[in-house]
């Protein structure tokens, strides 16, 4: 397991070994309340609540992409293929990234861009240009999901203070929301 540099275009070959399990425990609390809730809320039982404890595993190994180290995440619980064969479409996957950077790029200039100019300026702070846009943002993770598409999550360079900048990926290549969030 370690950071891996791809030098050559298009060609990464994770395996089920370069990725660590990472298990995140949360407590889940529900409260059951029926009829007129105001009326109710002195009225609810400890019996008719509960806590759960639940995890959340998923699979995570890093790359070098753009020249940024790069976290590949996915959940080994949500995928129906067999698991090698879900890695093997990740290197798919990664490898049009690779391969598609400018393409990215453009996409996510086009649909922010406008948004940081026009309405996220700070007090006396000039618009940008494309080319500022695009030197400003880093891409940190992936999250692959099931159905093979993915999200692109980049650091937004404190473009829109400090937000994700959020490019959904489809499962057959296509950009198909771009967002801020965070």
């Amino acid at each position: 397991m370690g950071i891996f540099n791809i030098k050559k275009r298009g060609y990464f070959k994770l395996s089920k070994a370069d990725f660590k399990t990472k298990k995140d425990d949360f407590e889940l609390v529900s409260v059951k309340f029926s009829g007129n809730f105001f009326e109710k809320l002195s009225q609810e039982t400890e019996k008719e609540n509960s806590t759960e404890e639940l995890a959340q595993i998923t699979n995570t190994a890093s790359i070098i992409l753009f020249k940024n180290k790069v976290e590949i995440v996915y959940n080994p619980s949500e995928i129906e293929l067999e698991e090698d064969k879900f890695i093997t479409l990740i290197n798919q996957k990664l490898n049009w990234i690779n391969n598609n950077k400018s393409l990215i790029n453009i996409e996510i200039t086009k649909k922010l861009l406008p948004l940081k100019n026009e309405n996220w300026l700070e007090e006396n702070e000039t618009k940008i240009s494309e080319i500022e846009f695009v030197k400003r943002i880093r891409l940190a993770s992936i999250l692959f999901l099931e159905d093979g598409s993915s999200e692109l999550i980049f650091n937004d360079g404190n473009l829109f203070w400090e937000h994700q900048i959020v490019a959904d990926l489809s499962a057959k290549n296509k950009l198909i929301a771009i967002n801020i969030r965070g």
